[in-house]
């Protein structure tokens, strides 16, 4: 099968391209892939055919989120391939320590395609740069990371500039498991502070929140160039499980390092789907060209109106290798249109997680890791 639409989609310059073409060159993609998975996944096959859908339904954009969807905790469950093992390249698991993880399976296609979705959409923000900075990531080491894809995704963030230096700030403990050390990622800072290079913070939030309570209450402020960023993901949650809102946050980052809250971006994302979210300065996840998203009623799965909340169905091309190319998360959400902050097309505004128990999806128990 030649996926003409498809690669031509993920050869685009611009991330948020919302020009007809743009919407148009999409949806073809979509229904080329949904053809694929149909043809090479009895699973999706079964789903698609249970509701009498085919690939001829999609003719226009709008027609998009009827694609049937597979639960994102499916691929907890079950190994769902659309390719045959010997041509899956790499796995990515969700990052929790706890419980049974989701992982997705990627050929050497869909892996290409997702990095260069990624790039672009780093770039259409204006978050690259040819200067060289110094990275704290808050996150695995490279050499403990193993197949967890939120370790491979914090550590492509610190690809966007050239790295002075890097520390990971999850290193091998004495007993192998991973551990944060709280003590040297203080220590780390105050020495890039001293450097006079912009500072990228990339990671979990929760570690880099705790980071900064310790240096709050030693009276400990630095400052950094103006240049400086902050990248986080895996859930706005402290590592006591508290919710930690943006503004308290944002606070403390530019009191402590001097960096403005406009230089703070968070993104949304899980393992199951793999296209980045990120948020702007109004803390809206806006949606790239490589995807789709809707929320839908819990009760009805019916598509919700703008602005009211629902479970957020998120669609996307990229992937060839499992029928994840429609998802039903376990997240709650809105979505809106026509951000104050420029960019076109729409954009999700998180609202939290559904249910009883939380699916852990790419975010960490911090809890677990950090010892004070």
């Amino acid at each position: 099968m030649i996926e003409e639409a498809t690669n031509r989609l993920y050869q685009r310059e611009q991330a948020f391209d919302q020009s007809t073409e743009g919407r148009e060159l999409f949806t073809l993609s979509m229904r080329e892939m949904v053809a694929f998975h149909i043809e090479h996944s009895p699973v999706y096959r079964g789903i698609c055919g249970q509701y009498g859908f085919t690939p001829e339904q999609i003719r226009t954009h709008d027609d998009l989120i009827s694609i049937p969807h597979i639960f994102v905790t499916a691929f907890k469950q079950h190994r769902l391939l659309s390719l045959p093992e010997e041509e899956i390249a790499m796995t990515f698991t969700s990052s929790g320590t706890q419980g049974q993880k989701s992982q997705i399976n990627l050929d050497r296609l869909s892996f290409e395609r997702q990095a260069g979705m990624r790039s672009l959409l780093v770039r259409s923000l204006g978050l690259t740069d040819e200067r060289p900075v110094n990275y704290l990531v808050f996150s695995y080491a490279p050499d403990i990371a193993d197949n967890r894809g939120a370790a491979h995704t914090f550590n492509v963030y610190t690809s966007f500039a050239p790295a002075a230096e890097k520390y990971f700030a999850l290193q091998q403990g004495a007993g192998g498991e991973p551990a944060f050390d709280l003590e040297q990622a203080i220590a780390t800072l105050a020495r890039f502070a001293e450097s006079g290079l912009p500072l990228r913070v990339v990671g979990f939030l929760a570690f880099s929140f705790v980071t900064l309570l310790e240096m709050q209450r030693r009276g400990m402020r630095l400052q950094f160039p103006a240049e400086s960023l902050l990248i986080t993901g895996g859930g706005w949650k402290s590592h006591t499980g508290a919710t930690v809102s943006f503004e308290q946050y944002a606070e403390l980052v530019h009191e402590l390092l001097g960096i403005r809250p406009e230089r703070i971006r968070d993104f949304y994302g899980m393992v199951e789907h793999g296209v980045p979210y990120m948020s702007c300065g109004q803390r809206h996840y806006h949606v790239p060209v490589f995807a789709n998203v809707a929320a839908l009623d819990p009760g009805t799965l019916r598509v919700c109106p703008p602005g009211e909340t629902g479970l957020l169905k998120l669609q996307t091309s990229y992937i060839r290798s499992a029928p994840a190319i429609s998802v039903l998360s376990t997240d709650l959400g809105t979505i809106g249109r026509d951000c104050p902050c420029g960019i076109p097309g729409e954009f999700i505004k998180l609202q939290g997680r559904a249910g009883v128990t939380k699916h852990a999806g790419c975010a960490i128990s911090a809890s677990q890791l950090i010892k004070l």
